[in-house]
């Protein structure tokens, strides 16, 4: 049995992007609606998201999640992979920033992302974000790689597009 408030007492599970909501708003996006959350995937192929929980004493909370669409960067045509993947909406609760649930929420994501590559029969895809410049070395511990110039994102500051070839499973 694990001590309450340690990282051994977290789920890892696909979620609704409902129950993103919430903590996407708190972390990145302070004045996101769920009307515009619903809006960044309304018409998108195909998209999963994913979270991990902790139990509470309201039952199960989402602590970090992580959501991932088909969408094609228009950049970078000729350098990615035909088939892509897009890493949106990536956030964890202040309480545990730091210490390791981004990474594992984000690998769980690039395990199911690699699964349905290989029922679809897909050897492969580019898995991209617009990233924040200060998350540079998250995302390199983590495979990706930044590509182009900084830009900025009106509201959340200078961004680089990431990316990292994702094999099928």
């Amino acid at each position: 049995m694990s001590a309450p408030g340690t990282l051994s007492d977290v789920t890892f599970r696909l979620v609704d992007l409902d129950e993103t909501f919430e903590l996407r708003k708190a972390v990145l996006r302070p004045w996101l609606t769920p009307e515009m959350a619903r809006a960044t995937y309304a018409g998108a192929g195909e998209h999963f998201h994913v979270g991990a929980l902790r139990d509470g004493p309201l039952g199960k909370r989402l602590i970090s999640t992580a959501g991932f669409m088909a969408e094609a960067q228009p950049d970078y045509a000729g350098v990615f992979d035909e088939v892509q993947w897009r890493l949106r909406g990536m956030a964890s609760d202040p309480s545990v920033q730091g210490k390791g649930l981004g990474g594992q929420v984000l690998e769980f994501g690039v395990r199911e992302l690699a699964r349905r590559l290989a029922a679809a029969g897909q050897e492969a895809a580019t898995l991209w974000c617009n990233g924040r410049t200060g998350a540079q070395s998250f995302y390199e511990r983590h495979g990706f790689s930044p590509i182009g110039e900084i830009f900025e994102t009106p509201g959340t500051g200078p961004h680089y597009v990431f990316w990292r070839r994702v094999a099928a499973a």
